[in-house]
């Protein structure tokens, strides 16, 4: 759907909900669900600072004439967590966002 040539197993981590999931502290965990593997905070550390990166550039190629505040407060704007959301929708990204455990029985009943 965005056209990532991306490995199979990153964009399954990347959709990952963390929280009862991941790996650190696991013997404190509530919900613990078997199967889930890890989850999208490695990745999204990763994501925020290319993210950052990407629209620094981008802003600056578009405004040369600009000052650093203005790169700062328009940078905030674009990748703040409002906006991301909203486009996230805008994609429907949330549909793909996997919270639980792989479980066979209901994919398969999900089918028939």
């Amino acid at each position: 759907m965005l056209g990532l040539d991306i490995k199979l197993e990153y964009a399954l981590e990347a959709f990952t909900k963390d929280s009862d999931n991941t790996e650190e502290h696991r013997s404190l965990q509530i919900h613990v669900q078997r199967g889930m593997g890890k989850n999208y905070e490695r990745l999204e550390l990763l994501g925020d600072s290319v993210l950052k990166l990407a629209t620094s550039i981008s802003l600056f190629a578009q405004n040369p004439e600009d000052d650093e505040y203005d790169y700062h407060v328009n940078r905030m704007c674009l990748i703040c967590n409002k906006n991301l959301f909203i486009n996230a929708n805008k994609q429907s990204l949330s549909e793909y966002i996997r919270s639980r455990g792989f479980s066979r029985y209901v994919y398969f009943h999900l089918l028939h």
